[in-house]
């Protein structure tokens, strides 16, 4: 007895936009959701989230439903599928695909899944199609599945593998919500944190291999991030909040929102280290989601959260309401002219919040998360001035309203007083973590930024007290002059670290032969307002490089000078990491400069030669 098994599940969807002056044209369009093979799963097609268990699937198969609706002044309009498959017992779900032409593309390993399409056919009979299809196969020797769909999907290259085949299982987190920890074979505790794993299926190594994901807390602390646009490459970033409210031709985030062309700088910005919340759509997306960096947030700017919606494996489609359509943020190319000083990095562009959505590429982003996972390639970093170079070191003042701990060697110091010779005392920052809205001065090898990197943590730090450094955001707000939002320099009671001698000097930085009348963001300045007469030019002593115990050749600070000394001078000169490495007592020459010179009067301490 062979029953008819074809599973297909019709939506026919209408935006429900109603304008009561001028009307608009009607949107029509058809999910069309199949099993493939039949008989070994079921599926359902939706334009909203449903609880599947409460449908059953099989109650649907079958039905249409009809809605109506009108839509002003649009073009276009997008329409968002969502789609569930369920195998039968003894089968597994792989993948989706959908219907382009004459060929399938896979888009997603999720049983629960979206995608987003583009409605423009107005005729009821002629409605836009999209065909959705649900692969399923016979579950094989070797089973993979994931502990949560919602944190993250798992593929199975030969799903009905038989002893002998070879296996590969992956395991994909989602972007967004998700971390993989790990695959459980069958009850195990033990975990295996290979990814891809590849086995051989066999009698020894049959079973269900649960990839384990673990949520990101996205909701609740948030993640770090760089957005990129995919279709120009700009980087996004946030300078203040003006514009809390749009009109009609009133879309852009002007002085608010950014984006430049210079994304080799942007990772030296903390404007472009964005701190994103928002509750997880379990399918690879947010909900209520807010894009924060530098104090200023998406909310408190546009008065309106966002949502993030998963765009196959492209990117990320972001949109909130707008005067009652979906608008969407896409880079659109504007150039404000004039303003090129407001970050140091170039020319400023501004995103806009854009109705007409399409595939066009300037509406997809790419989210690059932060975390320890993607810091190799994402990360936020210090690029001192080479002008600063001294004793052996590079250096560069910072200010950030998120916290973060430094790495690659990189050390943070607070100004905590002047000492009687008139030199600002660095104090190092306790296990190198620095506090939201702390100013520092920060210590580099490099002047480049993949070689200072900073890692933006979530730590609830205490503020640094006493310090003489003072930092600078500017948060635009255009109900207000520039003289009140900007801090004015002010050469009697300011001094900023000179991007040419590494000491604190009486002039402001400078665009071309301009100088700049008001502190540069995220920089910092030294306050000498309480000092009489400060002088000029002002340089510094670290704590310990003045203390009375300063000990000539003991490089590692041990109190003594011995073998091991000559060891941390060496890995010094070849660039490998140390513990502890005291320049002014490894110097022993006194020339400001680590050479093998020094090295050799090392030996003459520990022969008594000296």
């Amino acid at each position: 007895m062979k029953k008819l098994l074809l599973i297909s599940s019709f939506l026919w969807i209408l935006l429900l936009h109603v304008s009561a002056n001028t009307g608009g044209p009607t949107f029509y369009y058809k999910f069309v959701a199949d099993a493939s093979p039949t008989g070994q799963g079921k599926v359902y097609a939706s334009d909203k989230e449903v609880d599947v268990e409460k449908i059953k699937y099989s109650s649907h198969f079958g039905t249409s439903v009809i809605s109506q609706g009108a839509l002003v002044n649009v073009v276009t309009v997008s329409a968002t599928a969502h789609l569930y498959a369920k195998a039968e017992e003894g089968y597994t779900f792989t993948h989706w695909t959908r219907k382009e032409g004459n060929n399938e593309v896979t888009f997603s390993h999720a049983r629960n899944t979206t995608d987003l399409v583009t409605v423009n056919n107005t005729d009821m009979q002629n409605p836009k199609i999209c065909n959705y299809i649900a692969h399923f196969a016979p579950i094989g020797l070797i089973y993979a599945v994931s502990s949560d769909e919602t944190l993250g999907t798992v593929s199975n290259d030969l799903p009905s593998n038989v002893a002998g085949d070879v296996v590969t299982l992956t395991a994909t987190a989602d972007k967004l919500s998700g971390s993989f920890k790990g695959w459980r074979r069958n009850n195990a505790t033990k975990l295996i944190t290979t990814n891809p794993l590849t086995l051989e299926a066999s009698n020894a190594t049959k079973g269900t291999y649960t990839a384990v994901f673990e949520p990101k807390q996205t909701d609740t602390k948030g993640i770090y991030i760089l957005m990129e646009n995919v279709g120009t490459g700009r980087m996004f970033g946030v300078i203040g909040n003006t514009e809390t409210t749009f009109g009609t031709d009133q879309r852009y985030f002007k002085n608010s929102m950014m984006l430049t062309d210079k994304t080799e700088r942007t990772c030296s910005s903390p404007a472009f280290i964005l701190k994103v919340t928002g509750q997880s759509n379990g399918t690879g997306g947010l909900n209520d989601v807010i894009i924060e960096a530098q104090g200023a947030n998406t909310m408190n700017i546009g008065s309106r959260y966002f949502t993030v919606e998963h765009y196959l494996d492209k990117g990320y489609f972001i949109f909130a309401n707008h005067r009652g359509f979906t608008g969407y943020l896409k880079d659109h190319g504007y150039a404000e002219t004039g303003r090129e000083h407001m970050e140091k990095i170039g020319e400023i562009h501004h995103p806009g919040i854009w109705n007409r959505w399409n595939y066009n590429q300037d509406y997809v982003w790419n989210f690059r998360i932060i975390d320890e996972e993607n810091f190799s390639e994402n990360y936020f970093g210090a690029q001192p001035s080479a002008g600063t170079l001294k004793n052996g070191k590079y250096y560069t003042t910072m200010y950030t309203a998120f916290p973060y701990e430094c790495r690659d060697g990189v050390k943070a110091y607070t100004i905590d007083k002047m000492t009687e010779e008139g030199l600002a005392h660095f104090k190092p920052v306790p296990d190198n973590k620095v506090p939201a809205y702390t100013a520092v001065v920060l210590e580099c090898n490099s002047t480049h930024p993949a070689q200072n990197r900073l890692m933006p943590i979530f730590d609830d730090l205490e503020p640094i007290s006493p310090n003489l450094l003072k930092g600078e955001i500017w948060l635009n707000n255009e109900s207000q002059t520039i003289e009140q939002i900007r801090t004015a320099f002010d050469a009697g009671t300011m001094r900023i670290l000179s991007d040419d001698k590494g000491n604190f000097v009486n002039k402001n930085y400078s665009e071309g032969d301009q100088p700049l009348p008001y502190i540069v963001n995220n920089t910092c300045y030294l306050d000498v307002s309480g000092l009489d007469a400060p002088a000029d030019e002002i340089g510094f002593v670290k704590a310990g490089d003045d203390d009375s115990d300063y000990l000539r050749g003991d490089a590692n600070g041990d109190k003594s000078v011995n073998v091991t000394d000559i060891m941390v001078v060496v890995n010094y000169l070849l660039s490998r990491e140390n513990k502890v490495f005291i320049f002014r007592n490894a110097d022993c020459d006194e020339n400001e400069t680590i050479t093998v010179t020094d090295i050799m009067q090392i030996v003459n301490i520990i022969l008594g030669r000296n």
